[in-house]
């Protein structure tokens, strides 16, 4: 289950409106499968593990992407 805020705006998930939280969702997963590219906007901290983005190989940056959505959807439900 999510603890933390949301990765993109800060801001605690369960206020996020059906909108605000697929695209905070939509926007988190771009960035966070291609950390490189979006390095020099701001630091993204993964909300799964709590570690940095660029700390993560591949194959944990797709682990923690897909808990991560598992755990967005479970908010809607």
């Amino acid at each position: 289950m999510i603890t933390t805020a949301c990765p993109i705006c800060n801001e605690d998930l369960r206020n996020h409106h059906k909108e605000k939280r697929e695209k905070c969702l939509w926007r988190f997963t771009r960035e966070a499968r291609n950390p490189v590219v979006y390095a020099s906007r701001s630091k993204l901290i993964c909300p799964t593990c709590g570690e940095e983005m660029l700390d993560h190989n591949s194959n944990q940056t797709q682990e923690c992407v897909n808990q991560y959505i598992l755990d967005v959807e479970d908010l809607e439900s």
